[in-house]
């Protein structure tokens, strides 16, 4: 990361270090875990957290018979234990940490449930769907003996650490002054009937009320990203968007297919955020997929999640690779479970703390009621303090 500007700077990477009473910090210490939630999310996880060293699969917890018993099937060397009712994993007191990974309108109340049992916490993004829920779960980590980690992927890609980390210090391209960023991809036509598991979950992934909308279940991973290249967090958001297809229909019942979101950030940095379904793959001018254009003082960097090349502001030499000694292939999932058992071990906060989750949900949050409401709408009116 790059220098600490100020106290809300430092927080947005590293909160103040907590600890729990039930594991000593012992390099190689035995976690024993237990998953809620076992789907396609779930799943990764899970199948991450095999690969990792000294790491117990105790429960599998999941309404679903099929992503159950798959699951129970992965992880059959570990001989857990099935159980249908979330609530029993947070009385179990063989557990130390629990994997949260369910429809997002569930992940406040099950990570805050986890966190007064002093159970360690692995949530999926976002933390949650409302100011309320996140308030929630802030509010229950400040009390825990024990602490939340965010799924919040792009933190343990090594390629985008290592860009950000760059940007920070601004050798390159100087000071920030405005950010770009993209999420386009295409139409597809529509395929062959969705599996009995598919459906469940497009349902609830369309509800606004349990998914929380696009920008909120889709683009905080990449919010999340704006927030930390900027090293700020926004003050204000103005937005439009709608469920372009198959016809146009307001935003706010039906989730959204296409929208655009400005912030502006607490260090004065302009932020304009696109994402669209229906981005001709053969629209080569313009590329589709996930990118951000970082446009500074001495001239812009070109970011992906897999590659990072500067441009000199006048033009007068070749771009730079920035990335020449990063590995092209990773496992951003196992670098996640393993960082968050390493400071389960270690007694420290992981990269993706709770400062992390809270700030790019709000941020996220705080798009989409812009876009609902029509007007700019300002962090202060989230009503939750970091």
């Amino acid at each position: 990361m790059g220098p600490v500007q100020d106290r809300r700077s430092f927080l947005l990477s590293s909160a103040a270090t907590v600890s729990a009473s039930r594991l000593s910090g012992q390099p190689g210490q035995e976690i024993r875990t237990a998953f809620i939630g076992v789907g396609v999310r779930g799943g990764g996880l899970l199948r991450a957290a095999l690969k990792v060293a000294n790491v117990k699969v105790r429960v599998i917890c999941d309404p679903d018979p099929e992503a159950r018993d798959r699951a129970l099937s992965e992880a059959k060397e570990h001989n857990p234990q099935a159980v249908n009712e979330w609530r029993k994993v947070i009385d179990l007191s063989d557990i130390d940490a629990v994997f949260v990974a369910t429809p997002c309108y569930l992940h406040a109340e099950m990570a805050t449930a986890c966190l007064e049992a002093s159970k360690y916490v692995y949530c999926e993004k976002p933390l949650g769907i409302t100011p309320e829920q996140v308030d929630r779960v802030v509010k229950a980590a400040r009390r825990s003996k024990a602490f939340l980690q965010i799924g919040q992927q792009l933190r343990y890609y090594p390629t985008v650490r290592e860009a950000i980390r760059q940007i920070h210090e601004g050798s390159l391209h100087g000071q920030t002054y405005i950010l770009q960023a993209f999420r386009h991809s295409g139409r597809s036509r529509a395929s062959a009937q969705l599996t009995a598991q598919q459906k469940r979950r497009a349902d609830w992934y369309a509800d606004v009320k349990q998914s929380g909308d696009l920008i909120v279940e889709n683009a905080v991973h990449n919010i999340d990203a704006c927030n930390w290249i900027a090293n700020s967090r926004p003050v204000s958001a103005y937005g439009h968007g709608k469920k372009y297809f198959p016809q146009p229909i307001a935003a706010g019942s039906l989730m959204m297919d296409g929208f655009s979101v400005q912030f502006i950030y607490e260090n004065d940095i302009h932020c304009q955020y696109s994402q669209l379904s229906f981005h001709p793959r053969t629209m080569k001018m313009l590329p589709s997929g996930m990118w951000y254009a970082v446009y500074g003082q001495k001239g812009s960097i070109f970011l992906t999640h897999e590659a990072a090349s500067f441009f000199d502001l006048y033009g007068e030499s070749e771009p730079l690779n920035m990335l020449k000694n990063i590995p092209e292939k990773f496992d951003a999932d196992r670098n996640a479970v393993e960082d968050f058992c390493n400071a389960i071990r270690e007694k420290r906060q992981p990269f993706a703390d709770i400062t992390v989750a809270a700030t790019a949900a709000l941020s996220a949050i705080m798009g989409r009621e812009a876009i609902y409401r029509g007007r700019s709408v300002t962090w202060k009116e989230l009503g939750v303090t970091l």
